[in-house]
């Protein structure tokens, strides 16, 4: 039998909303115990995923147009996330997610659509599988 996405993604997902906070942001993460989210809007639908290294990077560039946020000392997560989400069928072999990965520069990738996310699988997730 293949490995497939379903097999060793974490079916457990919590989004966030994007006028999250940056502060409440990283107290989420932290009690979640996970490295991003993805942002999911009112409507229900992934707008976006934001992770630890999308608040040091909006830290890191607070003066830049994009944080402007920051210098009223608001920023939320609409304000840092990455809007270009990945989603990867449940089917689809680890070989082919670490693909993905490499090739957009990415730690995280999103089983299922931007209506219905079904889990998310990591670059941990990928680690554990040599081990």
């Amino acid at each position: 039998m293949t490995l497939q996405a379903k097999d060793i993604m974490e079916p457990r997902v919590v989004s966030v909303p994007p006028e999250m906070t940056l502060d409440q942001f990283e107290e989420f993460l932290t009690i979640q115990g996970i490295d991003g989210a993805p942002v999911q809007n009112a409507e229900g639908e992934i707008i976006g995923i934001a992770s630890k290294t999308d608040v040091i990077r909006a830290l890191r560039f607070q003066t830049s147009e994009r944080f402007s946020g920051l210098r009223e000392g608001v920023i939320t997560v609409g304000d840092i996330m990455t809007d270009d989400v990945m989603f990867i069928p449940p089917d689809l072999p680890p070989r082919e997610i670490a693909e993905l990965m490499t090739e957009h520069k990415i730690h995280r990738l999103l089983v299922g659509d931007k209506h219905h996310v079904k889990g998310i699988v990591t670059a941990f997730d990928l680690l554990q599988l040599v081990r």
